[in-house]
């Protein structure tokens, strides 16, 4: 700041290096007086001075005085008095500043004050009491409240309820302690509509280091917020039923895990049966409306603090607390599959949807997720195995049969190219002459270690692993090649049979493998028959029918295996290009003693005459049996009665010589 001393009559006395500076001259007196006399206003300065040098005034200010230098200069003059020894005005006491630097500081609180209203987040200035002084327009655009509403009150206004208060006291301790806090409040604006803010509350100390003000500056992060909500959402809940996913399953069984009180915890398993036939028939929209019910089902019947998550797929778990015994489980489980039992309507179909349910119990079975997991997961297999639409607990036991179908799949992946599997053949008679008019091809393994494995168990086995594809071709060229051989001992025409599997049927190229067999082993395709059961037929009924057309017309013969066990659509039946039904040997192993089997039977004969299609009953055991079935017009046959399965070379051994007749079907 410059300073200098006038006389009455506006002459520079003195004065300090930072006026000189300030008006860039040099400091010789004559010179500073010259500048401050030559402006414009110096009549009134002049006036003024004479005014205070009588006594009239102890002072004065001259806001705006401009000199001229090489540019013109704004000063601010602030005059006072200076008194002697005898209390006479001896001089004036001028101190000078540029009024640009006003000027210019209000030009920077104006910006300031703009930046700070125009501002996109919310600003909220209070005293140190937290009293509100000043709001900009964002923070009414946001919580609704205008200045009048609020100045003087403190922002508590805009609590929710739903900020933990230990929040607010780490606010306020942190504030207080002059440091700067930041952090995220569920606020609640004028109308009640909730939202979230994200907040930077600094303190403002003046010189003394006291807290004066306080300011506030924040942001509605609202939709961020829900965003985070609806990732963290996707993160842990499945999309389509709303429930819990496998992460958040993982997530609860630690949890139990960790906390287990007195009583018995469960993880239960579900699986729901034939869901894959549901979703290929109906469509996948269709699928997605079950597994939507089946959540609002288990909904229903598992309340907190139990839970219910889908793991994926038609997979659901369901975690129950500290129950008070096993019989508690067991209601739990009841009543799930008698619920998930009631029929849905789904579009225009009403279905019925079964359950498989496997249990494990925390902390006895295992005290870990994988285990717990793998436990329940054998478990419901089981439940599987038994018939479904049940459910079973886990046992020791299910260990080591679980090892043991691990080991048998892996070695069953080699038998093929070990030797280990080969086909035997059971004679199909014609029951009135005796001949043999046919053979059927069945599939045996002989395990290195273990022996004859039961086709009941590698069969399934081979059809969930796909190794059925290229064992069904072995299959396939083999009992052609076979058929072939026989050929060159047998007179009589005669027809091999060959079982196709689900995972056979569905090859969009057996028709080309079925051609390229013939062709190789150069067996006339009117020898080879082939066997579906009527599942097969329904799965996919119009590919079905194009496929079973395509077999037709390479010559070869088709049956129908097992009937009257599945569909026996007839309005199928009649459709498909099939020559021969083989009747189950479930309603042949009481004839002719049970009367219901004895209806059935007899209505299959007459059903497949008047349809025009050839029969041949299969496990025929006794002579009764025999007799019966060909009293009732029933013309083949086959059965431990006339031979077990046997191998090529007794097959040939033991009918080469007989003189074989084709049947008269």
């Amino acid at each position: 700041m410059g300073a200098c001393l006038f006389d009455s009559q506006g002459r520079c006395l003195a004065a300090n290096r930072a006026l000189s500076a300030l008006i860039s001259l040099p400091s010789p007196l004559h010179q500073l007086s010259r500048f401050f006399l030559d402006s414009a206003s110096s009549p009134d300065l002049v006036s003024r001075l004479g005014a205070l040098f009588r006594g009239d005034h102890a002072a004065f200010s001259l806001p705006y005085y401009r000199i001229h230098n090489d540019a013109p200069l704004d000063l601010e003059l602030h005059v006072s008095a200076v008194h002697d020894t005898n209390g006479n005005v001896s001089a004036a006491l001028v101190l000078v500043t540029d009024e640009r630097i006003h000027h210019l500081r209000e030009l920077e609180l104006k910006q300031f004050s703009n930046a700070v209203e125009n501002s996109g987040s919310a600003v909220v200035i209070t005293d140190s009491q937290g009293r509100i002084e000043y709001i900009n327009s964002r923070f009414t655009d946001i919580s609704g409240y205008t200045l009048s509403e609020v100045i003087g009150h403190q922002p508590s206004f805009l609590k929710s309820g739903n900020t933990p208060g230990e929040v607010y006291a780490n606010l306020w301790a942190t504030v207080l302690s002059h440091r700067k806090w930041r952090g995220t409040l569920h606020n609640r604006r004028k109308d009640g509509e909730l939202y979230w803010s994200l907040q930077s509350i600094s303190p403002i100390l003046n010189e003394d280091g006291k807290l004066t003000n306080i300011v506030s500056v924040s942001d509605d992060i609202t939709q961020l917020k829900e965003h985070q909500q609806q990732m963290e959402r996707l993160a842990f809940f499945d999309p389509l039923t709303d429930l819990g996913n496998r992460r958040n399953f993982r997530d609860h069984l630690e949890e139990l895990l960790h906390s287990r009180g007195e009583g018995i915890s469960a993880l239960l398993l579900l699986d729901l049966d034939h869901f894959k036939k549901i979703n290929d028939t109906m469509g996948h929209e269709a699928g997605d409306t079950l597994l939507r019910s089946v959540a609002s089902r288990l909904r229903f019947c598992i309340n907190p603090p139990h839970t219910v998550h889908r793991l994926g797929g038609d997979e659901f778990t369901v975690l129950l607390r500290n129950l008070s015994s096993i019989d508690a489980v067991r209601n739990y489980c009841d009543d799930i599959i008698e619920l998930l039992a009631q029929p849905l309507d789904i579009g225009t179909h009403q279905i019925q949807v079964t359950v498989s349910v496997g249990i494990t119990l925390l902390g006895v079975d295992a005290v870990d997720v994988s285990g717990l997991l793998r436990n329940a997961d054998l478990a419901m297999y089981r439940a599987k195995h038994v018939g479904r639409n049940t459910y079973q607990f886990y046992s020791a036991e299910m260990n080591a049969e679980a090892h043991r179908a691990l080991t048998l799949e892996h070695d069953l992946r080699q038998a093929l190219d070990r030797g280990e599997l080969k086909l035997v053949y059971q004679p199909q008679i014609d029951l009135k002459s005796g001949a043999l008019v046919g053979i059927e091809a069945l599939l045996r393994w002989n395990h290195p270690q273990e022996g004859p494995i039961s086709p009941a168990e590698f069969i399934p086995m081979a059809e969930e692993t796909g190794l059925i594809v290229s064992i069904g071709r072995w299959v396939l060229l083999q009992a052609c090649r076979h058929a072939a051989k026989l050929r060159q001992h047998l007179d009589a025409p005669f027809r091999v049979a060959v079982n196709l599997s689900a995972r056979q049927f569905d090859d969009l190229g057996l028709a080309a493998t079925v051609k390229s067999v013939l062709e190789e082993t150069e067996l006339p395709a009117s020898f080879l028959e082939l066997e579906i059961t009527e599942g097969l037929m329904i799965d996919n009924y119009s590919n079905s029918l194009m496929l079973l057309h395509k077999l037709r017309d390479l010559g070869i013969t088709l049956a129908i295996d097992d009937f009257g066990t599945g569909y026996s659509s007839l309005s199928y039946l009649k459709k498909m290009p099939v020559q021969v039904l083989k009747i189950d040997r479930s309603f042949v192993q009481d004839l002719p003693d049970d009367r219901d089997d004895l209806a059935i039977t007899s209505t299959i004969i007459l059903m497949a005459r008047q349809l025009g299609l050839q029969v041949l009953a299969e496990g025929i055991e006794t002579s009764e049996q025999h007799q019966f079935l060909l009293n009732s017009g029933c013309p083949v046959g086959q059965g431990f009665l006339f031979d077990r399965p046997l191998p090529l070379e007794e097959i040939i051994q033991r009918y080469s010589q007989e003189t074989l007749t084709a049947p008269q079907l």
